[in-house]
Protein backbone atom coordinates (compact mmCIF):
# COMPACT_ATOMS: atom_id res chain seq x y z
CA UNK A 1 0.00 0.00 0.00
CA UNK A 2 1.15 3.80 -0.46
CA UNK A 3 2.96 5.26 2.50
CA UNK A 4 1.92 8.33 4.05
CA UNK A 5 4.59 10.46 2.21
CA UNK A 6 3.71 9.57 -1.10
CA UNK A 7 -0.42 9.40 -0.03
CA UNK A 8 -2.30 12.18 -1.88
CA UNK A 9 -5.66 14.55 -0.76
CA UNK A 10 -7.77 15.01 -3.34
CA UNK A 11 -11.31 16.93 -1.91
CA UNK A 12 -11.89 14.91 1.38
CA UNK A 13 -9.47 12.67 3.72
CA UNK A 14 -12.16 9.91 3.43
CA UNK A 15 -12.40 10.29 -0.56
CA UNK A 16 -8.25 10.14 -0.50
CA UNK A 17 -8.67 6.87 1.91
CA UNK A 18 -11.60 5.27 -0.53
CA UNK A 19 -9.35 5.64 -3.71
CA UNK A 20 -6.28 4.32 -1.90
CA UNK A 21 -8.37 1.41 -0.69
CA UNK A 22 -10.27 0.64 -3.98
CA UNK A 23 -7.24 0.69 -5.54
CA UNK A 24 -5.34 -1.98 -2.87
CA UNK A 25 -8.38 -3.98 -3.63
CA UNK A 26 -8.29 -4.17 -7.37
CA UNK A 27 -4.29 -5.02 -7.06
CA UNK A 28 -5.16 -7.44 -4.51
CA UNK A 29 -3.53 -6.22 -1.76
CA UNK A 30 -5.90 -8.29 0.72
CA UNK A 31 -7.50 -11.22 -0.26
CA UNK A 32 -10.42 -12.90 0.46
CA UNK A 33 -11.03 -13.37 3.96
CA UNK A 34 -8.21 -11.00 5.17
CA UNK A 35 -9.14 -8.46 7.76
CA UNK A 36 -9.29 -4.55 7.05
CA UNK A 37 -7.22 -3.12 9.94
CA UNK A 38 -8.24 0.22 10.91
CA UNK A 39 -5.47 1.45 13.09
CA UNK A 40 -2.92 0.07 10.61
CA UNK A 41 -4.41 1.64 7.62
CA UNK A 42 -4.85 4.63 9.39
CA UNK A 43 -1.32 4.40 10.38
CA UNK A 44 0.49 3.87 6.77
CA UNK A 45 -1.88 6.19 5.39
CA UNK A 46 -1.16 9.28 7.77
CA UNK A 47 -5.09 9.84 8.74
CA UNK A 48 -6.90 9.71 11.87
CA UNK A 49 -9.22 6.55 12.28
CA UNK A 50 -12.66 8.10 11.45
CA UNK A 51 -11.70 8.78 7.78
CA UNK A 52 -11.04 4.86 7.15
CA UNK A 53 -13.82 3.67 9.20
CA UNK A 54 -15.85 6.12 7.19
CA UNK A 55 -14.59 4.59 3.64
CA UNK A 56 -14.97 1.11 5.03
CA UNK A 57 -18.63 1.68 5.76
CA UNK A 58 -19.29 2.59 1.82
CA UNK A 59 -17.38 -0.62 0.57
CA UNK A 60 -19.42 -2.16 2.85
CA UNK A 61 -22.25 -0.70 1.44
CA UNK A 62 -21.21 -1.85 -1.83
CA UNK A 63 -20.53 -5.32 -0.50
CA UNK A 64 -16.86 -5.07 -1.24
CA UNK A 65 -16.01 -5.84 2.84
CA UNK A 66 -18.38 -7.04 5.44
CA UNK A 67 -18.38 -6.14 8.91
CA UNK A 68 -18.13 -9.24 10.60
CA UNK A 69 -18.41 -8.85 15.00
CA UNK A 70 -15.41 -9.14 17.39
CA UNK A 71 -13.18 -9.14 13.92
CA UNK A 72 -14.21 -5.80 12.74
CA UNK A 73 -14.40 -5.40 8.60
CA UNK A 74 -12.83 -8.31 6.25
CA UNK A 75 -12.68 -9.03 2.60
CA UNK A 76 -15.72 -11.35 2.26
CA UNK A 77 -15.79 -14.95 0.25
CA UNK A 78 -17.63 -17.01 -1.59
CA UNK A 79 -18.03 -20.66 -2.03
CA UNK A 80 -18.23 -21.57 -5.87
CA UNK A 81 -21.32 -23.10 -5.74
CA UNK A 82 -22.69 -19.44 -4.90
CA UNK A 83 -20.71 -17.99 -7.44
CA UNK A 84 -22.10 -20.21 -9.94
CA UNK A 85 -25.53 -19.47 -9.13
CA UNK A 86 -24.62 -16.03 -9.19
CA UNK A 87 -23.22 -16.49 -12.79
CA UNK A 88 -26.87 -18.46 -13.88
CA UNK A 89 -28.73 -15.60 -12.63
CA UNK A 90 -26.68 -12.83 -14.48
CA UNK A 91 -27.35 -15.01 -17.67
CA UNK A 92 -31.07 -14.64 -17.47
CA UNK A 93 -31.64 -11.44 -16.23
CA UNK A 94 -29.11 -9.52 -18.26
CA UNK A 95 -30.35 -11.25 -21.61
CA UNK A 96 -33.80 -10.05 -20.55
CA UNK A 97 -32.42 -6.75 -20.07
CA UNK A 98 -30.57 -6.82 -23.39
CA UNK A 99 -33.78 -7.87 -25.23
CA UNK A 100 -35.38 -4.65 -23.80
CA UNK A 101 -32.91 -2.31 -23.78
CA UNK A 102 -31.01 -2.69 -27.08
CA UNK A 103 -33.44 -1.91 -29.66
CA UNK A 104 -34.11 1.20 -28.17
CA UNK A 105 -30.60 2.53 -27.91
CA UNK A 106 -30.16 5.93 -28.89
CA UNK A 107 -27.26 7.34 -31.43
CA UNK A 108 -25.64 8.89 -28.05
CA UNK A 109 -25.71 5.97 -25.98
CA UNK A 110 -24.25 3.89 -28.64
CA UNK A 111 -21.39 6.67 -29.31
CA UNK A 112 -20.74 6.23 -25.18
CA UNK A 113 -20.34 2.44 -26.30
CA UNK A 114 -17.95 2.77 -28.28
CA UNK A 115 -16.30 5.47 -26.14
CA UNK A 116 -15.65 3.28 -23.27
CA UNK A 117 -14.68 0.53 -25.52
CA UNK A 118 -11.61 2.75 -26.21
CA UNK A 119 -11.48 3.48 -22.85
CA UNK A 120 -11.11 0.50 -20.84
CA UNK A 121 -8.61 -0.58 -23.62
CA UNK A 122 -6.20 2.87 -22.88
CA UNK A 123 -6.95 2.18 -19.04
CA UNK A 124 -6.19 -1.69 -19.26
CA UNK A 125 -2.43 -0.96 -21.15
CA UNK A 126 -1.87 1.91 -18.74
CA UNK A 127 -2.37 -0.20 -15.82
CA UNK A 128 -5.25 2.31 -14.51
CA UNK A 129 -7.21 -0.51 -13.04
CA UNK A 130 -9.77 1.70 -11.39
CA UNK A 131 -10.58 3.91 -14.74
CA UNK A 132 -11.06 0.51 -16.05
CA UNK A 133 -13.62 -0.83 -14.02
CA UNK A 134 -15.88 1.82 -13.39
CA UNK A 135 -15.76 1.92 -17.35
CA UNK A 136 -16.41 -1.48 -17.81
CA UNK A 137 -19.32 -1.62 -15.47
CA UNK A 138 -20.83 1.82 -17.39
CA UNK A 139 -20.41 0.17 -20.40
CA UNK A 140 -22.59 -3.15 -19.95
CA UNK A 141 -24.92 -1.40 -17.53
CA UNK A 142 -25.99 0.96 -20.83
CA UNK A 143 -26.67 -2.44 -22.18
CA UNK A 144 -29.48 -2.92 -19.29
CA UNK A 145 -30.78 0.77 -18.37
CA UNK A 146 -34.07 1.17 -19.98
CA UNK A 147 -36.83 3.80 -18.39
CA UNK A 148 -39.88 1.78 -16.54
CA UNK A 149 -37.59 -1.41 -15.62
CA UNK A 150 -35.60 -0.34 -12.51
CA UNK A 151 -36.58 -3.45 -10.63
CA UNK A 152 -34.74 -5.21 -13.39
CA UNK A 153 -31.58 -3.22 -12.88
CA UNK A 154 -31.83 -3.35 -9.80
CA UNK A 155 -31.62 -7.06 -9.75
CA UNK A 156 -28.47 -6.91 -12.12
CA UNK A 157 -26.39 -4.46 -10.16
CA UNK A 158 -27.19 -6.60 -6.59
CA UNK A 159 -25.80 -9.47 -8.48
CA UNK A 160 -22.93 -7.78 -9.31
CA UNK A 161 -22.10 -6.20 -5.99
CA UNK A 162 -22.93 -9.81 -4.56
CA UNK A 163 -20.09 -11.45 -5.98
CA UNK A 164 -17.24 -11.68 -3.65
CA UNK A 165 -14.42 -11.87 -6.13
CA UNK A 166 -14.74 -9.13 -8.10
CA UNK A 167 -11.82 -7.25 -7.35
CA UNK A 168 -9.99 -10.05 -8.73
CA UNK A 169 -11.10 -9.85 -12.06
CA UNK A 170 -8.35 -6.94 -13.06
CA UNK A 171 -5.37 -8.28 -11.62
CA UNK A 172 -3.83 -10.38 -14.61
CA UNK A 173 -4.08 -6.97 -16.75
CA UNK A 174 -2.92 -9.19 -19.92
CA UNK A 175 -5.51 -11.75 -19.52
CA UNK A 176 -8.71 -8.71 -18.74
CA UNK A 177 -7.07 -7.01 -21.82
CA UNK A 178 -7.38 -9.93 -24.13
CA UNK A 179 -10.98 -10.56 -22.78
CA UNK A 180 -11.89 -6.49 -23.37
CA UNK A 181 -11.58 -6.90 -27.04
CA UNK A 182 -15.06 -8.51 -26.36
CA UNK A 183 -16.31 -4.96 -25.89
CA UNK A 184 -15.88 -3.98 -29.73
CA UNK A 185 -17.83 -7.08 -30.55
CA UNK A 186 -20.99 -6.21 -28.38
CA UNK A 187 -20.77 -2.38 -28.73
CA UNK A 188 -21.37 -3.04 -32.74
CA UNK A 189 -24.20 -5.67 -32.14
CA UNK A 190 -25.91 -3.11 -29.94
CA UNK A 191 -25.43 -0.55 -32.87
CA UNK A 192 -27.22 -2.35 -34.96
CA UNK A 193 -29.38 -3.44 -32.88
CA UNK A 194 -29.26 -7.24 -32.89
CA UNK A 195 -31.03 -8.54 -29.83
CA UNK A 196 -29.66 -12.18 -30.67
CA UNK A 197 -26.22 -11.49 -31.37
CA UNK A 198 -25.71 -8.87 -28.19
CA UNK A 199 -26.78 -11.76 -25.82
CA UNK A 200 -24.38 -14.19 -27.39
CA UNK A 201 -21.96 -12.25 -27.30
CA UNK A 202 -22.26 -11.20 -23.88
CA UNK A 203 -23.03 -14.93 -22.87
CA UNK A 204 -19.50 -15.66 -24.44
CA UNK A 205 -17.85 -13.03 -23.03
CA UNK A 206 -19.19 -13.40 -19.14
CA UNK A 207 -17.76 -17.10 -19.74
CA UNK A 208 -14.36 -15.80 -20.51
CA UNK A 209 -14.87 -13.46 -17.64
CA UNK A 210 -15.67 -16.17 -15.18
CA UNK A 211 -12.83 -18.82 -16.62
CA UNK A 212 -10.27 -15.75 -15.76
CA UNK A 213 -11.30 -15.88 -12.34
CA UNK A 214 -11.40 -19.65 -11.49
CA UNK A 215 -7.82 -19.37 -12.74
CA UNK A 216 -7.24 -16.85 -10.42
CA UNK A 217 -8.53 -19.19 -7.42
CA UNK A 218 -6.90 -21.86 -8.66
CA UNK A 219 -4.96 -21.63 -4.90
CA UNK A 220 -8.21 -22.21 -3.34
CA UNK A 221 -10.30 -24.04 -5.33
CA UNK A 222 -9.94 -27.22 -7.29
CA UNK A 223 -10.77 -25.50 -10.73
CA UNK A 224 -10.50 -27.86 -13.84
CA UNK A 225 -13.78 -30.09 -13.37
CA UNK A 226 -15.76 -26.73 -13.27
CA UNK A 227 -13.56 -25.10 -16.34
CA UNK A 228 -14.92 -28.37 -18.30
CA UNK A 229 -18.34 -29.36 -16.99
CA UNK A 230 -19.63 -24.82 -17.14
CA UNK A 231 -21.90 -25.58 -14.21
CA UNK A 232 -22.23 -21.37 -14.50
CA UNK A 233 -24.36 -21.83 -17.29
CA UNK A 234 -28.49 -21.56 -16.58
CA UNK A 235 -30.09 -24.86 -17.21
CA UNK A 236 -32.62 -23.28 -19.84
CA UNK A 237 -31.93 -22.36 -23.29
CA UNK A 238 -33.21 -19.23 -22.42
CA UNK A 239 -34.14 -16.31 -25.15
CA UNK A 240 -36.28 -13.52 -24.32
CA UNK A 241 -40.24 -13.13 -25.22
CA UNK A 242 -40.95 -11.19 -28.36
CA UNK A 243 -42.32 -8.15 -27.96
Amino acid sequence: MTDAGSFQKPLTTVEAVLIELRRALLEGEYPAGARMNVDAISKQLGTSRAPVRDALRILEGEQQVVYAPHRGYIIPEMALEDLFDLYRTRELLEAEAAAITVPQLSDETIAGLRTAVTTIDKALAAGDRITATYANRDFHFALFKSPGHEQLVSSITGTWNADAYRSFYLRDLGAAAELAKDHAGIAEAAAAKDVAAVIDLQNKHRDGELANLLQLLRDKFDVDAHLKAKPWHSRLKYRPRAR
